[in-house]
């Protein structure tokens, strides 16, 4: 008798489930590499790696961040004169250094001022002609000794003159660059004798105060990060800082799936612009209990 049979195709038992269970290992093979996707793989052969949003510490409200000024400014020159522009403008004197405490409105530097005071010196004697004139008008107008047209002319010669003159003193008046705020020199770019522009970056002043901190969190947990709840700063040396939610962002960014949340200490203290800082939230009462224990 001949050997048994499945299908009629003469393929004995045995060897139809040796295939069988051959395209079985073969498919999940081939279900591995489609995982893999080695498609994806850079050049030298390691797989592209993709950065997620997580938090850097030990639960979901502890945030790895930096700590930034709020009032941070590069300054640069305002002092357009036509005749000089093109140019530049020479810086005859600096008066702070790198590191010195500034207040506001604080001289930091001058820039060469003769163009800036011819233009003051011309736009004077004018302003003071049309000003005369315009009075002059006045008293004849009230005889009918003048016109409406020469009167409205007479002002509209004198308030151009007032306007030429104003211009010309704002003019010399950008020479002196001022501190914007009280802060530190966190940078000076020139020295005396540099030519510059409106392009040329003069000096950085940086607040010491007020300090705030960039949270990305994730949308499940931002409901706690409501207005005002307290969350603690610390330093990687210990130091601790109180800080309040100020800011949630009202958007979602797609990639990371986090919303920003921006706090501000209640007191540096020693912090300063750019520390790396552990941002955590805390309840009320352990907000109070680190607060009385902070010196």
């Amino acid at each position: 008798m001949g050997k048994s049979t499945r299908g009629g195709h003469g393929v004995p038992g045995w060897t139809a489930m040796s295939l069988a269970l051959l395209s079985v290992i073969v498919a999940a093979g081939c279900a591995e590499e489609i995982r893999s996707d080695p498609a994806a793989a850079t050049e030298n052969g390691s797989r592209p790696t993709v950065a997620m949003a997580t938090d850097e510490a030990d639960g979901p409200r502890n945030f790895r961040t930096h700590l930034y000024s709020e009032r941070d400014a590069v300054l640069y020159s305002r002092l357009m004169i036509e005749e000089t522009a093109a140019g530049g403008i020479p810086i005859t004197s600096i008066q702070v250094e790198v590191g010195d405490r500034v207040q506001a409105r604080q001289l930091l530097a001058t820039l060469d001022n003769s163009d800036a005071s011819l233009y003051v010196e011309a736009a004077e004697p004018e302003a003071d002609v049309a000003a005369s004139n315009l009075r002059r008008v006045e008293e004849l107008r009230k005889s009918g000794a003048v016109s409406e047209s020469e009167y409205d002319e007479a002002i509209y010669e004198s308030r151009t003159a007032d306007a030429a003159l104003k211009q010309a003193q704002l003019t010399l008046s950008r020479t002196q660059i001022r501190a914007p705020f009280g802060g530190v020199v966190a940078r000076r770019y020139v020295r005396v004798g540099d030519i510059v522009d409106d392009e040329t970056p003069l000096f950085r002043v940086t607040a010491l105060a007020p300090l705030r901190a960039r949270l990305l969190v994730p949308e499940s947990e931002v409901s706690s990060f409501g207005i005002g709840a307290p969350v603690t700063i610390s330093a990687a040396d210990g130091t601790l800082a109180q800080a309040r939610v100020i800011i949630v962002g009202p958007t979602i960014d797609p990639g990371s799936g986090t919303r920003e949340v921006i706090v501000e200490l209640a007191d540096v203290g020693d912090f300063r612009p750019g520390a790396s800082v552990l941002a955590e939230l805390v309840d009320e009462e352990t907000s109070e209990e680190l607060e009385s224990a902070i010196p």
